[in-house]
């Protein structure tokens, strides 16, 4: 049975989609919040001045109240308890005094329209006509020089800010006001944050729906062609779904498909019916050849008929497997048992290392045969098949072992070519005809996977079989190494 992946392996799996994104949904949600963010962050830096002008704002209207209603309530006390009010109303930001002249210059005039809607509101706060007061903001020092190029992130360090107001009562004292303190601007809130948080969701939101929409076709056109690459029978997928570039890429993939399928059962039957009509004419050639006078030309036309036959027989019997096969799922362990157990049972020395079981998407027929092949030669070249079985992560391996004189590096690939046979060891009256590997190799590529030879240090070779793992295996434990029977 399959076990769920535990929450280590499943926090390991979700570790490394974050560190590096791969399915489209992942890409498309990163780079879209990523987007995202950078917008926040150009806006919210491009709103730091503004931010920080607010709450000087801020500072200076609740200054303007403060003064002038200071100025209303001094002005209705007698003389003698103005010091002592103003002495306990003060703070350590604030300073008040009462003197006889104000402590900007009489001719001090508002130097724009935002000092002037200033001096007004403090005129009407502090119950005062407008030329009666005087008013005065400076940042850090006054005459302060600006800097040639501005940085907007410094909107976001603490300032100093200063203030002096002035306003003449109505016995002609000045109430004089320095305020002095360190501003530290609010430029994030709780409604930012929400603000992020909500763009945040509908973007995962319309990432998701979008990803979905692409990815579905994708994977279903991933998922075929993987299946017709393995030999399998596909039907047309669904080409009216998804963006009109995936329809388009749909639409030539099944086209490729009946042209991949009609091109092999095409020729796969024409290799069935040459073979078939080579049968009459070495039927009739042998009949002939056996009228003739024993000798040696006998006996070297009869051993040249047989091969012929031999090779027919093995095109005809191979274009039959291929015809109308169809991929199902099979256990991969009893399959390969199987084949050793034919061998075992004529008593030639064949042995299986016991393996656990693995489902397999294949077709049978054709995966047996390849097995077999490679088994005939180990037996017949190389005295001994030694078979086993080995899950290699996404792949399983079929090694097929001798103990033979292996083959020369050189012609390592050369021997998977049709009707090649090495002269030193593979040669005509072991009874072979040269398609043993050549099918071997092909039914492996048509499952998606490889045949490979490998010579041993040790002497004898190795023949695998490669195949992909399509199904996770069963939990079972190897059985011990036995002589297949």
């Amino acid at each position: 049975m399959n076990h769920p992946p535990s929450p280590p392996a499943r926090f390991a799996r979700l570790r490394a989609t974050l560190a590096r994104p791969r399915s489209l949904f992942t890409q498309m949600v990163f780079l879209l919040v990523a987007a995202v963010l950078v917008a926040k962050l150009g806006s919210w830096t491009a709103s730091l001045d503004e931010k920080a002008e607010a709450v000087r704002r801020t500072h200076i209207e609740e200054m303007l109240q403060r003064v002038g209603g200071t100025a209303r309530i001094v002005s209705t006390l007698p003389p003698e308890y103005r010091g002592r009010v103003l002495k306990a109303i003060a703070s350590s930001n604030t300073r008040y005094s009462l003197d006889d002249i104000p402590l900007l210059p009489v001719d001090y005039r508002p130097r724009n329209a935002t000092d002037r809607t200033i001096w007004d509101k403090l005129a009407f706060y502090g119950n005062a006509p407008a030329d009666r007061v005087r008013f005065k903001t400076w940042i850090k020092a006054e005459n302060a020089v600006p800097d040639l190029f501005q940085n907007p992130w410094s909107s976001l360090a603490p300032f100093d800010m200063g203030m002096k107001f002035s306003i003449q009562l109505p016995d002609g004292q000045w109430l004089n006001a320095l305020n002095r303190r360190t501003v530290t601007p609010d430029i994030w809130s709780d409604v930012a944050t929400g603000s992020v948080l909500t763009s945040l969701i509908m973007v995962a939101l319309v990432a998701f729906y979008i990803s979905r929409r692409m990815s579905r076709p994708l994977r279903a056109l991933a998922d075929g062609a993987d299946r017709l690459g393995r030999g399998e029978s596909v039907a047309p997928l669904p080409n009216n779904v998804g963006p009109e570039e995936v329809r388009r890429a749909t639409q030539a993939f099944n086209a490729m498909g009946e042209r991949i399928r009609r091109f092999v059962d095409d020729r796969t039957r024409m290799l069935a019916a040459v073979s078939h009509d080579l049968r009459t004419p070495i039927t009739n050639l042998r009949l002939r050849v056996e009228l003739l006078e024993e000798g040696e030309t006998k006996a070297r036309m009869l051993e040249t008929l047989d091969e012929l036959r031999s090779t027919v027989e093995a095109a005809l019997a191979f274009s039959r497997e291929e015809v109308g096969e169809e991929a199902v799922k099979a256990d991969l362990a009893t399959l390969v048992e199987s084949v050793c157990d034919d061998f075992a049972d004529t008593g030639q020395p064949v042995f299986f290392a016991g393996a656990p079981r693995l489902a397999l998407v294949c077709r049978t027929n054709s995966l047996r045969r390849a097995v077999r092949n490679l088994v005939e030669n180990a037996v017949a070249y190389g005295g001994v098949a030694r078979v086993s079985l080995e899950r290699r992560g996404h792949e399983v391996e079929i090694t097929i072992a001798d103990e033979g004189p292996g083959i020369p590096e050189g012609e390592v690939e050369r021997v998977f070519q049709p009707f090649v046979r090495l002269e030193a060891s593979r040669n005509r009256r072991t009874g072979g005809v040269g398609l043993g590997l050549s099918i071997a190799r092909s039914v492996a590529r048509g499952h998606g996977g490889e045949v490979r030879l490998r010579n041993r240090l040790a002497g004898g070779l190795d023949a695998i079989i490669i195949l992909p793992v399509q199904t996770e295996p069963e939990h079972a434990a190897p059985g011990p190494q036995r002589r297949a029977a």
